[in-house]
């Protein structure tokens, strides 16, 4: 299986023959990340570059500072733990305090924030196809009329051993960097796990770098907001109650896109419920917008009241049947139909089926794959005898190039950011080394978000919570995130503080050009309501 489908999307094959995340407590010995060019293994604390931009967003002109530097963070006994790379992009106004601020993550673990930075939100993007795909190489940058940053001050983070972000080893000797002695070695080469690489330590490292950046801008009174994709979600959600309770920073609002709220209902096995119904209504927009569904007729406009039936199914008779052990036939049909898939495949896998094989069934005959990332996108089938996806998701590699491509030449010439050190868009390591066991209350389970949102919420009813999946991601499903919202039981008062907007498109709706517009108009409005 291709490590960046785990890293980044939580492969279908990993999430649903994968034991509970207490199993992940085994550590593993981090394998080695690449040195600069130079030999340096760290961003040095001064290379620091801050420039002035303008960028036209709906026929107006707004003039932006943009700085990329770096911020150590430090334990709660003052350790330092390492030094967290971030971009912002600030319009400089009478009263900027009051501007909101948002910092923004990607996920993984071990994805830096490029994808949300250069894909979607930030003030230049890299272009891709009108439909999401991949145009041919090489990567172009555009202005991005859609930018955030119209409502919005942004702060891209990269976590720890993601993109420049490196851990601070204390017990190496000394370097030498311009003839001055620096008391600290900087290691992107860590024997076994940095100490950031867990649920909680990660948490607490990008708790002490938004505390630290208010402070070092002295934004303390600017209207607080965090932004997530896929475990960025995840984080988002967890830090929202950590913030509160810990460093006394209340939010105003969280953004949270294809995120991974809650585990146990998007990793299980055979016995699992909640997996396959999350499951359900995304494999019936992707069999109906390749035109293999009997049931379902899908309208790009209106992509979750597509699916409405398929969601009804799922609730009702598809979840009691798996729950009571089996189905009637007539539910095998009814599941062929939504699937598109052979009633006798459906019935082999006991109505259970797996990602990796809708991915490779749906359009064989074609000899072509559907991609996890995005249902609605197809590659050919570089080993169509196979039974079910195996190695990387093509669209998933594919995609990765531009981004990578666009990034460096980004950085480098237009914000005029040098380093040697390697970008590391996607590190395995990180994953790899996870300490999943940090984040679960007790001996097993599965780690989860929606409690701390929760208390968020209770503790704070002004803060308000903008979700946005696209219908064809097989792997974060959006139905996920219906079942896990449903299942918190909030207080009426704050029942309408979430809202959930499903659009056309994947796990990265926003690489669809009428769903990145959409997108933009309804955060607007959400930054517009939450202040």
């Amino acid at each position: 299986m291709n490590r960046w489908i785990i890293i980044i999307l939580f492969s279908a094959w990993h999430c649903f023959f994968q034991p509970a995340a207490g199993a992940y407590a085994q550590e593993e010995e981090a394998k080695t990340a690449p040195f600069g060019l130079n030999g340096a293994v760290v961003l040095d604390a001064s290379n620091r570059s801050t420039t002035q931009h303008s960028l036209k967003i709906d026929n107006k002109k707004i003039n932006y500072t943009a700085t990329a530097a770096s911020i150590t963070v430090q334990s709660e006994q003052s350790a330092p733990v390492g030094r967290i790379f971030y971009i912002s992009y600030c319009i400089q106004q009478k009263g900027q305090d009051k501007r909101p601020l948002t910092f923004v993550f990607n996920g993984g673990p071990g994805a830096a924030s490029a994808y949300l930075h250069i894909g979607a939100i930030g003030p230049q993007r890299v272009v891709f196809n009108e439909d999401g795909s991949v145009p041919p190489m090489p990567a172009r940058i555009v202005e991005n009329s859609k930018s955030w940053l119209a409502f919005t001050d942004l702060v891209f983070v990269d976590p720890i051993g993601t993109g420049y972000s490196r851990e601070i080893k204390q017990d190496q000797s000394t370097v030498q960097k311009n003839n001055e002695s620096k008391t600290l070695k900087f290691s992107d080469n860590p024997t076994g796990r940095a100490k950031a690489w867990g649920v909680e330590e990660d948490i607490d490292s990008l708790a002490r770098f938004i505390r630290a950046y208010l402070t070092q801008e002295d934004r303390w009174l600017s209207p607080i907001y965090l932004a997530g994709e896929s475990y960025g979600g995840f984080r988002v959600a967890r830090l929202s109650e950590l913030l509160q309770s810990d460093f006394g920073i209340a939010l105003n609002g969280l953004v949270l896109i294809s995120p991974a709220l809650d585990f146990s209902v998007l990793w299980g096995d055979e016995k699992s419920l909640w997996p396959w119904v999350a499951l359900l209504p995304s494999y019936a927009a992707t069999a109906a917008i390749h035109q293999r569904s009997e049931q379902t007729t899908y309208v790009a406009e209106h992509p979750r009241e597509s699916v409405a039936e398929a969601e009804q199914f799922a609730m009702t008779d598809y979840l009691t049947g798996l729950a009571a052990g089996s189905l009637e036939q007539d539910r095998f049909n009814l599941l062929s139909h939504l699937t598109g898939l052979d009633a006798q495949d459906v019935k082999r896998w006991a109505g259970r089926v797996p990602p990796v094989f809708f991915a490779k069934q749906l359009l064989s005959d074609k000899g072509f794959l559907v991609s996890l990332y995005d249902g609605s996108i197809t590659q050919i089938d570089p080993n169509p005898a196979r039974q079910i996806l195996a190695g990387g998701d093509p669209y998933l590699d594919r995609l990765n190039a531009p981004v990578t491509a666009a990034f460096n030449s980004y950085v480098r010439n237009q914000l005029n950011f040098r380093t040697d050190l390697p970008y590391l868009l996607l590190n395995e390591a990180v994953f790899e080394s996870w300490n999943w066991r940090s984040g679960i209350q007790g001996e097993q389970g599965f780690v989860e978000a929606v409690t701390d949102l929760k208390q968020a919420l209770s503790l704070n009813p002004d803060m308000r919570v903008f979700i946005a999946h696209g219908v064809f991601d097989l792997v974060t499903p959006y139905f996920a995130s219906e079942i896990a919202i449903r299942q918190m039981g909030l207080h009426q008062l704050i029942r309408n503080n979430i809202s959930l907007n499903i659009y056309h498109g994947g796990h990265m709706p926003y690489l669809h050009r009428k769903s990145l517009d959409a997108m933009f108009e309804d955060a607007d409005r959400f930054y517009s309501r939450s202040n």
